[in-house]
């Protein structure tokens, strides 16, 4: 592992421009502080000869003044005989000790209730000769009535040297994710994103973990960071960019350039609930995003989204198949969800599941060691507990008779915020324990799991169906705002995945940017129009020809089709095919226009006639709502076409513009744009 030490993790930080991580608030440091004993010394972790004196300090907390005495329990030549039986003691299910000794004679707390303390003991003197992790109990007593008030629960590893521990091979899967940031590419709803230090916390862990960790890592919150770099809207406020957040992606960039990086769904998808919900397209545009954007924005060229790891820990079987079919070939889940008689449940490691696709690799991950990676570090006593918890464990999985079962540990949280300094005392080495890669974890020889576990509340907690009927209406309108751009540029795609992000459930944020995002939408759309659809035109005669003005404002060409009718037929007819008329394939460049003749004819005397004039894709979906013209007929004779409107004497202006200024200049080329599949800026106006 490469330790640093907070000094360096502080000049780290400062050195990339970052704010460095706030100190713990109040309530985190005092998240523990109901506990009557704590300990913050345990010295040496694992004693290796008998005489070794063990020094152990702590403070009692209760009634201030009253008087309390420390003693320990301690099981003499009795170690514990499997992780069974050190989950038991830990609960006070059972009763492992059968002997004590009294450390600290009946001694006042002070006026703030606090005895600090600090206690010597050996394994000789604890009748430890053989060995094994053993439990240690440090209670407080009251001085007077002999009650037990307190206890903390630790362990004594004896390990003397040439003890032959069979090495737990360990893979570390820990994840960088966070809620999104914006709604649009420009448009941010919150300018939090550092604010609680959390990214920062992450950054300092990704350069102080082992080069084995394997980092799952959400393309959403890279291009977030990097967008913020520059100029933003904020509450329809424009807001100078934050250097603090491209100089924090080439940081993380540096530190993980040896660790084996994986890519999550973009945004963290919510993959139960796109699957439950029936967006079928949703599950591999969130892979490939989640894929591109990581490697665009690490640098790294090899995270993949072959390995998946859902939110909870937890999968069905109709989301698994979902993502076999889109190339997965991994998940990673926690031990509860998978039956507890499978051989990967019982390995702590890996087995195999059936899908629609072949068979799944299941990683399963240690619930004790990935609990406490869940530990508040901050908190007193947390990393003495925490480390002699992990040290029991590891050394406790390799002297079992057997060969030592590979583990795997995961926060059970993907949006935890990590102490980087707890983080890297817990996973100090120890002798016995190898780092090794996630992808190392291999499942053994016929080592199915057999069905999968998805309990109802896993369900509950998926994003609400309402809310994920509203964003497949959403990503719908996105795609035939999409469609009409010649770039192919899927601007919305990353906004719509941001929609679908896990983070918001049980949270009330993501309708406010659900409107953000279709408000962005629609003023995309918007920005392709029919002109002077207000005003009427007038034709004379039995027939003629009537202009349809299309302006794009938008950056780039446009591609569509064209369909007229008339609502009157009786006063006026669209002379084509089915009383249609259609132009397919219709182009107009960047911020220009395109008039196309519509051919009509007048069966009636005199009357007026409303037509419908509406934009389609080229696949014929509806682009917008139809645009409605009104157009006057009269039965003069001969074939006239009189059209009269604010959309005639702009577009005969422009062209007298033009003819005046020919010799003058050049019309403004536009760059035709790079198809690439990446989030775009949203189009400003011509």
């Amino acid at each position: 592992m490469r330790r640093l030490g907070p000094v360096l993790f502080a000049f780290l930080l400062a050195g990339a421009g970052l704010a460095i991580p706030a100190a713990p608030t109040a309530s985190a440091a005092t998240a523990r502080a109901a506990d009557p004993v704590t300990l913050s010394e345990f010295s040496p972790e694992t004693p290796t000869r008998a005489d070794q004196t063990i020094t152990i300090a702590g403070a009692v907390t209760g009634i201030p003044q009253s008087f309390v005495r420390v003693q320990v329990r301690y099981a003499a030549g009795r170690p514990f005989a499997s992780r069974a039986d050190i989950a038991a003691y830990v609960t006070g299910q059972t009763i492992f000790t059968n002997s004590w000794r009294t450390k600290v004679q009946s001694t006042q707390l002070d006026g703030t209730g606090k005895l600090p303390f600090t206690i010597s003991v050996s394994p000789a003197e604890l009748s430890i000769t053989q060995p094994g992790v053993y439990p240690l109990e440090v209670e407080a007593v009251d001085g007077a009535t002999g009650q037990v008030v307190g206890v903390e629960r630790t362990f004594l590893t004896y390990v003397p040297k040439g003890t032959a521990v069979k090495p737990t091979r360990l893979a570390l899967a820990l994840p960088l994710t966070a809620q999104p940031k914006r709604a649009d590419d420009q448009t941010f709803l919150d300018d939090d994103l550092f604010g609680d230090g959390r990214l920062n916390n992450l950054l300092a862990l990704a350069t102080a973990t082992d080069e084995t960790a394997t980092w799952f890592v959400d393309g959403s919150v890279l291009d977030d960071a990097q967008r913020v770099s520059r100029p933003y809207y904020l509450e329809g406020t424009a807001k100078d960019g934050l250097a603090q957040g491209a100089e924090w992606v080439t940081s993380l960039r540096s530190a993980l350039a040896d660790n084996p990086v994986m890519a999550m769904p973009y945004a963290d998808a919510d993959l139960g609930a796109i699957v439950h919900n029936g967006l079928d397209t949703t599950t591999p545009t969130a892979l490939l995003v989640g894929s591109f954007a990581t490697n665009q924005l690490l640098k790294v060229g090899s995270a993949t989204t072959s390995t998946v790891w859902p939110v909870g820990g937890v999968i069905d079987r109709d989301t698994l198949d979902a993502l076999a079919v889109n190339g997965v070939d991994t998940v990673l889940l926690a031990q509860a969800a998978v039956p507890p008689e499978a051989t990967a449940a019982r390995a702590g490691s890996a087995g195999v599941v059936d899908t629609v696709s072949g068979p799944v690799i299941v990683q399963t991950a240690d619930p004790v060691l990935s609990g406490l990676l869940g530990t508040d570090g901050r908190a007193a006593g947390a990393t003495v507990a925490a480390r002699q918890r992990y040290i029991a464990e590891t050394a406790m999985n390799g002297l079992t008779a057997n060969r030592a079962a590979p583990l795997i540990a995961m926060p059970s949280n993907h949006l935890w915020n990590p102490d980087p300094t707890f983080m890297t005392a817990l996973l100090k080495p120890l002798p016995w324990v190898r780092d090794v890669p996630l992808a190392s974890i291999r499942p053994a020889k016929n080592a199915p799991v057999g069905d999968l576990v998805y309990p109802a509340q896993a369900r509950q907690q998926e994003l609400r169906k309402s809310y994920m009927n509203g964003v497949r209406r959403l990503a719908r309108t996105a795609e035939v705002a999409m469609a009409l751009p010649t770039s192919g540029q899927r601007t919305y795609d990353r906004a719509v995945l941001r929609l679908t992000s896990a983070s918001w459930r049980g949270g009330k944020k993501a309708p406010e940017f659900a409107k953000q995002v279709n408000s962005s939408i629609v003023k995309q759309m918007d920005r392709v129009f029919i002109v002077g659809a207000d005003d009427p035109f007038a034709v004379a005669g039995t027939n003629g020809r009537i202009l349809v003005t299309v302006r794009n404002t938008l950056r780039e060409n446009v591609n569509f089709n064209l369909e007229v009718r008339s609502r009157d037929p009786d006063q006026l007819q669209v002379d084509a095919a089915g009383g249609v008329f259609v132009e397919k394939q219709a182009e107009v460049q960047a911020g220009k226009a395109g008039t196309y003749e519509i051919p009509v004819v007048v069966p009636a005397d005199h009357g007026q006639a409303k037509f419908d004039v509406q934009l389609l894709t080229a696949d014929g979906r509806k682009y917008g709502k139809p645009t409605e013209i009104v157009i006057s007929a009269t039965g003069y004779t001969g074939i006239a076409l009189v059209i009269v409107g604010v959309a005639v004497t702009i577009m005969l202006a422009a062209v007298v513009l033009r003819l005046l200024r020919r010799h003058q200049r050049k019309d403004p080329v536009f760059p035709a744009p790079v198809q690439m599949p990446m989030e775009q800026e949203e189009p400003q106006g011509a």
